[in-house]
Parts: C-alpha cells; sequence; structure tokens
C-alpha cells in the first residue's frame, strides 16, 4: 500500500509540475501583442522590437516626412540673373531636368513647381548626374533650343520675383552668355542644385542679398535651395511642408513618460530652430548629413548607456533605423527605410510611436503576469501532490493534477488573449485638459532649445583634398571623369571637415506659445 501510495504521489507529481504554462507564458503573449499592434496599425517584426520598445529612454526624430508631412511646395521662386542673359523657361527646364532624376521629396516638389509654370514635363536629358547626400546635386543638362518664347510665363508664377537688379554681376556671368554648343546643337549647361555648403564646395560665391532672403525664409521653418547654373546663382527656392498636426501632442506625452527627444535633420539650424520651437522639442541636432545620423545614434547609446529609437522615412534614415535600439518607420516612407526599421507605422500617424511603446509595455507586463500565476501554480500545487498535506486530509489524485496542469495552460492562454482588448492612445485620449492647460499657461515660453551645428564628437574621417574631387579644379588637375554615379567615392565629401567656427553654435532662447 505504501509503494503504491508514493507511486500515486510520483504520478500526481509529474502531472503538475508540467512546464507546459511556464512555456506558453511568453510566446504567446507576444503572438497576441503583435497580432494586436498590427490590428491597431503598428506593424512589430518580431518578438524581440515588442520586448525591447519598453525599455527605449531615448527618442530621436527625423524631420521631412516624419514630423513634417512630407508633401512640400514650392512657396518663393527668386531670380537673380536677368530675363536677358537666361530666361526662366531655360531655367526651370534646367532645374526640372536636374530634379526629375533625384528621389528626394524636395526634388519632386521641384518638379512638380517648374511642370505646372512651364505647362510641360517635356524635360532636357541630364548627364554625369551626381548626388551628394546632404548637400545636393551636380550634373551636366543638354538642353535643346525650340526657339519658343513665353513672355507670360514669368507673370504666371505668382510665387516669382525678380532681383537681379540688386545682386552685384558676378565675374562668371559671362558663362551664361557664351554656352557651349554641342555638334549635335545642344546647349551643354552645368547645372549645380544644394544648399550653402554645396555652393561653397563648388566655389560658388553666394551674394549678401542672397544669403539675407534665405535666412528670412528659413526663419520660417522653410527649406531654401540655390540653384547655380555655369558657375553663377541664377535663382532661389524657398519649398515649405507642414508640421502633422498630432506632431506637438506626441512629444509632450513622450516627455510626459519621462523620455527624452531629439529632432536629427540635415536642415539648417534656422529651419530646424523653427520646427523645434513648433512641436516642443527641447535638443535639435541641424545639418547632420546622412553618414552621420547613424553615429548620433550610436553616441546616444554610448553616452547615455540606455535604449535609443529612432523614427523616420527615408532613404537616409535607414541607416540609423537600424543601428537603433527600436528603428519606427512611418509606413508611407521608402521601402528601404521600412526593411531597415524593427517596427512599421501604417497610418503614418507619430501618436501609434506613443502606441508601440505603450503596447510594449503592457505585453511585457502581461508576460510577467503570466509567469508569476504559472509559478504560484506550481509551487502551490506540487507539495500538495507530493502529499505533505496528506496528514490534514488534503489529497490529489492523478486525474485531478492533469487538469489542473491543463486549467493552468488554458489560464495562461486566456491572460495572453486579454491583450486583443487593448486599446492605443489616440489624438483624442491624449488631448487631455492637463495638456491644454498647458498650452495655455505658457509654459513652453520657459523652455529652453539647445541648437547644434552637425553633430558633436565626431572625428572627421575625409581629407580637404577628398573635397574637391567633384569640383572642377579638382577634375583640372586630376585629369580624369569623375561624374560617375557609380564611380564616385563620397566619403570624402560627407565627411569634409568645418571650420573651427563653425562646428557647434549652440543657442538658447525661449520657446514661443503654441496656438491651437
Amino acid at each position: 500500500m505504501t509503494v503504491e501510495l508514493a507511486f500515486q504521489f510520483a504520478i500526481t507529481v509529474l502531472c503538475v509540475s508540467c512546464p507546459c504554462a511556464l512555456g506558453l507564458a511568453t510566446p504567446t503573449a507576444v503572438m497576441v501583442g503583435t497580432g494586436t499592434g498590427a490590428t491597431n496599425g503598428i506593424l512589430i517584426k518580431g518578438g524581440e522590437p515588442l520586448e525591447t520598445a519598453y525599455k527605449v529612454k531615448t527618442v530621436v526624430f527625423d524631420k521631412t516626412g516624419t514630423i513634417t508631412q512630407g508633401i512640400p511646395s514650392v512657396i518663393k521662386y527668386f531670380k537673380y540673373i536677368s530675363e536677358d542673359i537666361i530666361s526662366s523657361r531655360i531655367f526651370l527646364n534646367l532645374m526640372a531636368s536636374a530634379e526629375n532624376i533625384s528621389e528626394h521629396s524636395l526634388a519632386k516638389a521641384v518638379v512638380k513647381f517648374c511642370s505646372k509654370a512651364l505647362k510641360s514635363e517635356n524635360f532636357s536629358k541630364c548627364a554625369n548626374f551626381q548626388p551628394v547626400p546632404g548637400c545636393g546635386l551636380k550634373t551636366r543638362v543638354l538642353y535643346k533650343p525650340d526657339n519658343v518664347d513665353d513672355p507670360e510665363l514669368i507673370y504666371r508664377i505668382a510665387e516669382y520675383e525678380d532681383l537681379h537688379k540688386l545682386i552685384k554681376t558676378g565675374k562668371n556671368e559671362d558663362k551664361l552668355k557664351n554656352v557651349e554648343k554641342l555638334a549635335d546643337g545642344y546647349l551643354n549647361y552645368e547645372v549645380l542644385i544644394g544648399n550653402r555648403e554645396w555652393m561653397k564646395r563648388n566655389f560658388i560665391e553666394i551674394d549678401s542679398l542672397i544669403d539675407s532672403e534665405m535666412e528670412k525664409y528659413e526663419s520660417k521653418g522653410n527649406t531654401c535651395i540655390l540653384c547655380a547654373v555655369n558657375s553663377n546663382i541664377v535663382g532661389m527656392i524657398a519649398i515649405a511642408d507642414k508640421v502633422k498636426e498630432e506632431a506637438h501632442l506626441a512629444v509632450y506625452n513622450l516627455y510626459k513618460m519621462g523620455l527624452e527627444v531629439y529632432l536629427l535633420t540635415g536642415d539648417n539650424k534656422r529651419t530646424a530652430e523653427n520646427i523645434a520651437k513648433q512641436i516642443g522639442i527641447r535638443k535639435v541636432f541641424a545639418q547632420v548629413l546622412p553618414s552621420q545620423k547613424a553615429r548620433k545614434i550610436e553616441e546616444l547609446q554610448k553616452s547615455t548607456g540606455k535604449k535609443v529609437a529612432m523614427v523616420g522615412d527615408g532613404i537616409n534614415d535607414s541607416p540609423a533605423l537600424a543601428k537603433a535600439d527600436i528603428g519606427i518607420a512611418i509606413g508611407t516612407g521608402t521601402d528601404v527605410a521600412v526593411e531597415a526599421a524593427h517596427i512599421v507605422l501604417i497610418r503614418n500617424d507619430l501618436i501609434d510611436v506613443i502606441g508601440a511603446i505603450d503596447l510594449s509595455k503592457k505585453t511585457v507586463k502581461r508576460i510577467r503576469l503570466n509567469f508569476f500565476f504559472a509559478s504560484i501554480y506550481n509551487l502551490i500545487g506540487i507539495p500538495i501532490a507530493a502529499g505533505i498535506f496528506l496528514p490534514l486530509g488534503l489529497n490529489l489524485k492523478p486525474w485531478m493534477a492533469s487538469v489542473a496542469m491543463a486549467l493552468s495552460s488554458i489560464s495562461v492562454v486566456c491572460s495572453s488573449l486579454l491583450l486583443k482588448f487593448y486599446k492605443k492612445p489616440t489624438y483624442g485620449s491624449l488631448k487631455t485638459q492637463d495638456y491644454l492647460n498647458y498650452l495655455h499657461s505658457g509654459a513652453l515660453s520657459d523652455s529652453q532649445f539647445s541648437i547644434h551645428k552637425g553633430v558633436d564628437g565626431f572625428e572627421s574621417t575625409g581629407s580637404i583634398l577628398e573635397s574637391i574631387k567633384s569640383s572642377r579644379i579638382g577634375q583640372f588637375f586630376i585629369g580624369k571623369e569623375t561624374h560617375n554615379f557609380k564611380k564616385l567615392d563620397n566619403e570624402g565629401l560627407l565627411n569634409i571637415p568645418m571650420e573651427d567656427e563653425d562646428m557647434e553654435m549652440t543657442v538658447v532662447h525661449d520657446s514661443t506659445k503654441i496656438k491651437l
């Protein structure tokens, strides 16, 4: 009888101690969590990002297409060369032809503007197209004169303003008057489009009036690009991209969650500063080249020792998305960014950044509850099954232990399924009275912004010699073609060291109050 009873207790203990519940605790919660995220427009690629997102302490945002709507439009077009020397019809065709090859969102805005003004999408051919991320592009446009005059063109462009009378005549203006004519009748124009740094690298002087006009529009949060033809700055275009409605609310709640928030953008510091003021981000890194974004993420990871999330949408953001502990891509962004990210926001809503972190917290909490209850079950069930409480008349039969074991597994699965009732934060739920009071109280005016030009702490890996490889002087001395895009080495161009006084600039000022 004693042997039979001991054998019964052994069978009962084996049934009770089956680790099914413990084994189901994590995978069931992760499976339901990822499914719930997908239902709510948050695509999570696997269990690791879901279990890591709640640990994030720093969130870094890209600007264009992430903080902004990603639908830029031209709001101003300045021309600095007389119509007699180069007409707007030719100039707009040259710009559109060069930008039409680029995949950048700003390039698309320029092409759309030029197409509308010209009432045509028949652009010229380009040769030796050379894009330099974070700076601009350089190409040769082969323009075929058609002897068609359109004197009404400039009057159709509401954004047009002619300032050529206020600009000093450049020493290279003759190059616009005497354009190289090829054997097949095409006119050979050298076109450069980009920012100040790009013009500087190509030894093109920027008039003080042009610079002041750029500052005027950049201070309003717009992006300004210059276009030079045959070494002469012919025009400047100001492009606006509206901030997403939910951006400020998302940033406010991230701060409320105790997270550090950064803005990381390739735009100039004036534009970045204006956008940061609108959405309440206090720490900004402007004029950051694409190759530096990933390095900045790595620097934040090492300096803080905390998990860093990167939110972006473009090709230039892909290395940073892959480098971050959690890469969050906007679903409407490029395929490369979506592929590199760990989490994809299908609905292009920044509130879902909070939703992804919150869902991670809820899922991890559910996993811990599953482990707790499964462990408690074993801690209580095993002693009873072993017969410790037999003198008190408390005893379990093997079939009872089997039922209890099955019920424990079912309870863990049901516990995980409760995640299906998760409701993510929405714009309405987060726009609380506390948030409205925060806006109306003027608390934002006490916020201080830290604006940095470039990326602090980076070692320069390129030389000044490398930075002029694409310039005319470099080509002359090297004596070989360096415009071939496939063979171009941009590393030196991307890492050209700036002047000491330009490496870092910190500005502290008061934020402006946001109007509802």
